[in-house]
């Protein structure tokens, strides 16, 4: 896909000195820098608080039609990434750009030959809650499963947002494109009781050069606020 079609089709735009603050820009050439820096990314994995998420979604959002609580929290995932702006930021052949409507990758574990399949989920952050809920659970439950759906070039931008339900997990590292776009990577695990409260482990691989630990940390707050709360 050429880029202005990229660019218009996942509503990108160049970024701008001015766009950027002094660390941002710095950030953005020294991490991807081949010379100094042979891998860019920092992974992460934290144990996620469940417990008011669970209540909120019980109360508030679990008697939608194909409402799950995964999908809940994909969908508040996405909310936060898109408020949380730097997290939508792509680099393109050495130039970085913003996207406001990228797709997010799930890869759903199905076994057989196939063993998992690609869904993709599109215009997330633009549908209600109600939208969404299906619309998670008619792209889970399709049976027409598929890798490599998207090209390369757009399968490397978008949000990766994976779940391994049975693997009890206190680390996980995904393996990284060879495209160094910049794209932040999660993984859930298997959900778990920590002195009686709800927790699940959350892998996270994020990019130095366009997120750190503070700005990460901004996001789950953001995040956490999204799914214990009631949105329109």
């Amino acid at each position: 896909m050429q880029l202005n079609m990229l660019l218009d089709t996942y509503q990108g735009q160049l970024l701008t000195k001015q766009d950027l603050s002094f660390y941002e820009r710095w950030a953005m050439d020294y991490f991807h820098d081949d010379s100094l820096v042979s891998d860019p990314y920092l992974s992460i994995t934290l144990d996620l608080p469940l417990a008011k998420a669970r209540e909120t979604y019980q109360c508030y959002y679990s008697s939608a039609e194909g409402a799950s609580f995964q999908g809940f929290l994909i969908w508040c995932l996405a909310r936060a990434l898109k408020s949380e702006w730097i997290f939508s930021t792509r680099n393109i052949n050495g130039k970085w750009y913003r996207f406001d409507n990228l797709p997010i990758f799930c890869p759903i574990a199905v076994g057989g030959d196939l063993r998992f399949k690609d869904v993709i989920l599109e215009n997330v952050t633009s549908l209600s809650w109600l939208e969404f809920a299906l619309y998670y659970r008619q792209s889970v439950d399709c049976n027409d499963a598929k890798l490599e759906v998207l090209p390369q070039e757009v399968w490397a931008l978008c949000p990766f947002i994976g779940n391994l339900p049975n693997m009890a997990f206190s680390s996980f590292q995904i393996h990284r494109n060879k495209l160094k776009t910049g794209r932040p990577l999660f993984y859930f695990g298997q959900r778990k009781t920590i002195n009686g409260e709800p927790f699940v482990p959350l892998s996270i691989s994020f990019d130095h050069a366009n997120s750190d630990p503070f700005v990460l940390d901004k996001l789950l707050a953001r995040f956490n606020a999204l799914t214990t709360s009631v949105i329109e």
